[in-house]
């Protein structure tokens, strides 16, 4: 292919590279240019254009991207009509999608003309979720290129569940309480729910080897395509009693073992053909975790072979669950107890027009230092700024006070980022209340309120409220710490609220203060008459 500039005269059979306008037309890039066209565009005052002119076995953008697209088009999936040299793929059912990782890498090897880019595999995907695209990157390739990127591909499918079944059995020791038996059978049901399977049979017997021979072998009775047991302890070892049970029936043990956290002490087994998961203590959660992968495979009929369970350990360290203790810690010195105060100063302050709000005067001082002046004069234990926009002169502002200050460089891609380029400097305290910096009522009082209102906080999300309303700071414990550094976008915190509900404790301050932020202009001109 040939790119580059033409006397117009010359530019017929050509593809505009660049959009033009004539008159009251636009000529959209990508247009293969007729004489018609051409003395339209002459007339206007047009004298040359930049063009790409294809070679005789060059393959035109969008029959190259159909003609790929088709090839990584697998069962489950249905790709949309070629357009700007791009095809997008789509899943067709809801399942689970995969693909060879390696045949997607050998694909765009074969020239940065030719792409694929595709969602990350082994995930559960819903029908009409976009999965992946075709891109030629130039207006033609030659068809050698593309044959090459062909012969390297390999189909991109969404395997769709069948309708299974499957049987529970729970191991008990006298410390089991009831409670938590009847908890995991709730998030069991719901965890095959999704998965169009449900329970058929379910038992309890005594955390013995005997017991629980019995036990698989009634359950075996109801024909379930898997069976699933939840030990009263975990699995430590392939002599434990899970495995061991499974083994005295004869049946065969595959795996004890996952590298996935959560879900590491996961068994994989096998009697009289049909599975047989040993489950981790964490599948009493309905947190994503090893086993979910597991059971998505089982349902969709798709083969769990070794290399992949091994494969696992990219992207095995999964999201922690909110009632499972966080990472194992060396040593406790690695921690410590109290609250630290998070007060957030990035944003760029659109809302408030060209002023930053943060360096609004109220009392004779920027805004952020009333802020600053409470969180010192609380009772937390260690304080933090997160600074981003206009991050000097909030600085500047804040060099009367004694405490630290970090910068986020990536503070305009959401607040998200701000804590959590904050939260990775706290991290070892019990819990971080978030301050926001354009809320200049906020007392030392609130926040001690707030710290104060419960002894537990390591799984606690706390929350102020005024008159029933909820406002800020918010307190979050170290539980929660490793999905706000995970997270993104401009959301802050607040997600966490609504996904864990259970979690959240709500504090009465009797002070409005907790809801008054000012990020207008009309806000800011009040706060200064006040």
């Amino acid at each position: 292919m040939w790119f580059g500039e033409l006397p117009i005269t010359e530019c017929s059979g050509c593809i505009l590279a660049h959009s033009q306008v004539v008159g009251s037309e636009r000529v959209s890039k990508g247009t293969v240019l007729d004489l018609k066209l051409i003395e339209k565009l002459r007339q206007s005052g047009c004298e040359a254009l930049t063009v790409a002119c294809l070679d005789a076995d060059d393959v035109e953008e969008n029959l190259a991207a159909q003609k790929l697209a088709q090839v990584f088009t697998g069962s489950g999936v249905h790709v949309e009509a070629a357009h700007t040299g791009r095809v997008n793929i789509y899943a067709s059912v809801d399942g689970l999608l995969e693909y060879d990782r390696a045949t997607v890498i050998a694909t765009n090897s074969v020239s940065p003309n030719i792409t694929i880019a595709v969602v990350a595999p082994d995930q559960w995907v819903l029908a009409g979720r976009m999965i992946a695209s075709a891109k030629i990157i130039p207006y033609g390739v030659p068809s050698i290129d593309l044959k090459k990127a062909i012969a390297a591909a390999s189909a991109i499918s969404v395997h769709q569940p069948k309708t299974t079944t499957a049987a529970l059995i729970q191991t008990v020791l006298p410390s089991i309480k009831d409670k938590v038996l009847g908890k995991t059978e709730r998030v069991t049901t719901q965890r095959l729910e999704v998965r169009q399977s449900s329970l058929v049979t379910q038992q309890r017997c005594d955390h013995r080897i005997d017991a629980l021979s019995a036990a698989i072998t009634k359950v075996s009775e109801s024909q379930p395509d898997m069976i699933l047991i939840v030990g009263a302890s975990a699995i430590s070892d392939q002599c434990d009693v899970i495995p061991a049970a499974v083994e005295s029936l004869g049946g065969q043990i595959k795996r004890v073992g996952l590298p996935v956290d959560p879900g590491n002490l996961l068994m994989l087994a096998e009697f009289n053909g049909v599975p047989v998961l040993g489950l981790p203590g964490c599948a009493r959660s309905p947190k994503h975790n090893g086993l979910d992968l597991l059971l998505d495979r089982i349902v969709c009929n798709v083969d769990i072979a070794d290399e992949w369970l091994n494969g696992l350990c990219i992207g095995g360290l999964l999201s922690e669950a909110h009632d499972r203790p966080q990472p194992r810690v060396a040593a406790k010195t690695s921690q410590e107890s109290g609250v630290a105060a998070l007060v957030l100063a990035a944003g760029s302050s659109r809302r408030a027009g060209k002023e930053n709000k943060l360096l609004h005067t109220y009392n004779a001082k920027p805004m952020i230092c009333s802020v600053i002046e409470s969180v010192l004069a609380s009772g937390v234990v260690d304080s933090l700024v997160v600074t981003g926009h206009d991050s000097d002169r909030v600085t500047r502002a804040l060099d009367s006070y004694d405490i630290q200050t970090c910068h986020c460089p990536r503070y305009a891609d959401g607040m998200a980022h701000t804590i959590a380029a904050g939260l990775s400097r706290l991290r070892q305290y019990d819990a971080v209340i978030v301050c926001l910096g354009d809320m200049p009522h906020i007392t030392s009082g609130v926040i001690d309120k707030i710290v104060a209102s419960q002894k537990n906080i390591a799984d606690k999300i706390v929350v102020p409220i005024h008159n029933g309303v909820r406002g800020n700071p918010v307190m979050f414990g170290r539980t929660f710490y490793d999905s706000l550094l995970q997270h993104e976008g401009d959301s802050g915190a607040r997600f966490l609220i609504k996904q864990y509900p259970e979690k959240v404790v709500e504090v009465e301050t009797g002070d409005e203060s907790v809801l008054k932020d000012y990020d207008t202009p009309e806000a800011l001109q009040q706060l200064g008459s006040e």
